[in-house]
């Protein structure tokens, strides 16, 4: 089913994935107001960028049954959580270590760019585009705004 609107999607779906940029105008997309209008236990799966949802808004909600499952894997305010083993510490963020401690949540880190072909990607990327700029010719991932 297509909507027009995202008031429309919150109010109809059943499941929201979010795919979007954690540019300004999508911070806390996911906020008290948007939870207000979705489907009493809905879920709700986060891929993309922590900023995208208001965790303060999404533990009321998971609090009250607005959100039945959540699963994250990004978090707001996530760097350098992620890239620390906390097994013999206490983990220093309360709202995540109240996230984890939860049986409908499921948060993994955001990691899935960690393999050989993607860092190799990324350094060959880079360099080309670098060795490009220095040449004064056009790079092949320019962004044209």
């Amino acid at each position: 089913m297509y909507v027009d609107t995202l008031d429309e999607l919150f109010a109809q779906a059943d499941a929201i994935s979010l795919h979007v940029p954690g540019v300004p105008e999508n911070v806390h997309l996911v906020n008290g107001e948007s939870l207000a209008k979705m489907k009493d236990g809905v879920v709700i799966v986060n891929t993309s960028r922590g900023n995208l949802i208001d965790t303060d808004a999404a533990i009321a909600a998971l609090d009250s049954g607005k959100i039945s499952d959540l699963a994250l894997d990004v978090y707001e305010g996530e760097v350098g959580i992620f890239e620390h083993d906390w097994s013999h510490e206490e983990l220093p963020d309360e709202k995540l270590a109240d996230l984890i401690a939860r049986d409908n949540v499921l948060i993994t880190p955001h990691v899935a760019f960690y393999t050989t072909k993607a860092i190799h990607e990324m350094v060959y990327q880079s360099m080309s585009a670098a060795l490009a700029f220095a040449n004064g010719q056009p790079s092949d991932n320019a962004l044209e705004y």
